[in-house]
């Protein structure tokens, strides 16, 4: 719980800092981005903390690619 309370510190810091210059610059489009990233970010992060199991990006691209390389390879053998 102390993990969590630490990321929600530095999420809050992070936003103290940039969320003004955005802010400044009438950026709607990047601070719009940046509170999206910062979400998932904020997700991931306090799932892996809480020793939650996250799935790793790369396995979706292997699920995808895979059925097509075997097809690919059963056409050329």
């Amino acid at each position: 719980m102390l993990g969590v309370l630490g990321l929600l510190i530095i999420c809050t810091l992070v936003i103290w800092f940039e969320e003004p210059k955005l802010r400044l610059k009438k950026a709607k489009q990047e601070l719009w981005l940046f509170y999206t990233v910062l979400a998932i970010g904020m997700t991931v992060s306090i799932c892996k903390t809480l020793g939650l199991n996250v799935p790793n990006p790369s396995n979706l691209s292997a699920a995808i690619f895979k059925p097509i390389s075997i097809f690919l390879l059963h056409l050329l053998s």
